[in-house]
């Protein structure tokens, strides 16, 4: 504590000693009647110097009460050499990784696809008719080299198509597959029933009979019997050779009977009941040892027009 604290804390006690004895010796000597009035007289005095004096020390005595602490002001932190942005995390050992924004492909709008109509080009003149068959009612003559637009196949059998009529595209008609060539893929195409026939379909039944030579090459010859009720005019005949590949094909007016290359029974027509004959025409190379595939197909009318029905059979070695 430094010393000037310690002097103003002593000296009240000092002035209230020195008091105190003047009091007691005022007293003392009114008891003793010895000089009481010229010694209370003299203590009067000092006692109001000492008063002065206690009232000067009042006002330049230091306060008891505690100071009030003088707020500390905060020690600026020098900034450092790089402050690191606020509300930003301190980086860890770790790398993060980061998000690379992954790019999805568009896809390009897909090329609508477009289905080809199957088309037929006839080849030879040829009847189209309200049923598959010729006891069907006619309804156009559709000339050679002509395109038509495919619409409908028979029930399986393959032997017609259902075309729109060239002549009047509102309405269809049924046009014998044997004289047509098709483009385009027909497996898609819907099986039309045609309608009830109107007579009896005519039919025929047909069987391998023979192969026989002329002039150095060998055909084939097929028995034939009229099963319907109408007559037969002309005949189609087409023979493959499954291993070699050689077709061979052609069309007759008549259903003659040959002995080698000479006409031994010409038959013209073919009526209900009757048999007769159909052949190939002759071979390159000798067919009798391989597979043949053979179409026969007969027709109410010469050159393979009106009603035409066809039969197809496998001759094994």
């Amino acid at each position: 504590m430094p010393t000037g604290a310690v002097f103003y804390r002593l000296l009240p006690f000092f002035l209230f000693s020195i008091a105190h004895k003047s009091l007691y010796d005022i007293v003392y000597g009114i008891l003793l009647n010895r000089g009481g009035k010229m010694m209370l007289k003299r203590t009067l005095h000092f006692s109001l110097f000492l008063f002065l004096c206690f009232g000067l020390l009042a006002c330049n005595m230091p306060s008891a009460s505690t100071p009030e602490p003088t707020p500390e002001q905060a020690t600026p932190i020098p900034p450092s050499e790089t402050s690191p942005p606020t509300d930003t995390p301190a980086p860890s050992d770790t790398p993060t990784p980061s998000l690379t924004p992954t790019e999805t492909a568009t896809p390009e709008p897909s090329a609508t696809q477009t289905v080809q109509i199957p088309v037929a080009e006839v080849f030879r003149e040829t009847n189209c008719r309200t049923g598959p068959a010729g006891n069907y009612g006619l309804v156009a003559v559709i000339a050679a080299g002509t395109m038509v637009e495919i619409i409908a196949q028979d029930l399986g059998a393959g032997y017609y198509w259902y075309i729109r009529n060239p002549e009047n595209p509102e309405e269809g008609c049924w046009l014998l597959a044997q004289n047509a060539t098709v483009a385009g893929d027909t497996s898609a195409l819907p099986q039309f029933t045609p309608l009830p026939s109107p007579t009896k379909a005519p039919g025929f039944t047909v069987a391998f009979k023979n192969f026989d030579i002329c002039k150095g090459g060998y055909f084939v010859r097929f028995s034939i019997t009229n099963t319907g009720d109408v007559n037969f005019r002309s005949a189609y005949v087409k023979v493959t050779d499954t291993k070699t590949q050689e077709v061979r094909e052609q069309s007759l007016n008549a259903f003659d009977l040959t002995e080698g290359c000479i006409v031994a029974i010409n038959v013209a027509p073919l009526t209900p009941g009757k048999s007769a004959h159909v052949q190939s025409p002759t071979f390159n190379k000798d067919p009798r040892n391989n597979r043949l595939n053979a179409v026969i197909m007969l027709c109410t009318e010469q050159n393979l027009r009106g009603t035409c029905v066809t039969q197809t059979l496998e001759i094994r070695p």
